[in-house]
């Protein structure tokens, strides 16, 4: 019986030291343990991209007549330079933002060149992306056309300014459905990572 009684003592006082070992490391690590907490918010802001429009702005309201490709071709193009002011190289997303009080059935029949010759039209082919509600300033709401992907100007040689010319018309193919339609966009330059959906 004296030996069930040692052994149930060395039992016991096997976990009570090991009771005080776990108790004096928790303390141990709550005594030593630092933490901070930031009061101030984060404030981020970017100024590496200055855009100059030779328009007033960078707003776009069309109402126009069907016009043949060579016509389109002639306009004078909504052109606007983007300078980059930082000494890093940057990439940035040409976007045409068209908003949602431009009529659907004239969309599909507009067409535009951005920097060349190369005519192009608005539809599912263009890749379109979510911008932050904060692009719409509460206004309308608009679906985002990606024209120009990853172009790069870099600020460490002397080449840090790009020149973009956008021209924009009603295809000759649009019918009498389209007449005192309008097309509403805006051209935005977006730099850094896309958004979350």
């Amino acid at each position: 019986m004296e030996a069930v009684n040692n052994k149930r003592m060395v039992i016991l006082l096997c976990i009570s030291i090991i009771t005080v070992i776990v108790a004096t490391a928790s303390v141990t690590y709550a005594y030593l343990s630092v933490g901070v907490e930031q009061k101030e918010a984060n404030v981020l802001s970017s100024a590496c991209f200055n855009i100059t429009f030779s328009n007033e702005n960078n707003k776009i309201d069309y109402i126009g007549y069907p016009m043949s490709e060579k016509t389109g071709l002639g306009k004078t193009p909504y052109s606007f330079t983007i300078t980059n002011t930082c000494d890093t190289s940057n990439n940035y997303k040409l976007l045409l933002n068209v908003f949602s009080s431009s009529s659907s059935e004239l969309l599909k029949y507009i067409r535009f060149t951005i920097d060349d010759n190369t005519v192009r039209q608005i539809d599912e082919s263009l890749t379109t992306i979510n911008l932050p509600s904060s692009f719409t300033n509460g206004k309308d709401s608009f679906t985002s056309y990606v024209l120009l992907n990853g172009v790069q100007i870099d600020g460490t040689t002397g080449s840090n300014t790009k020149i973009h010319n956008l021209r924009i018309w009603i295809d000759e193919g649009a019918g009498n459905e389209i007449m005192e339609e309008v097309f509403k966009a805006q051209v935005s330059v977006y730099s850094g990572d896309e958004p979350a959906s």
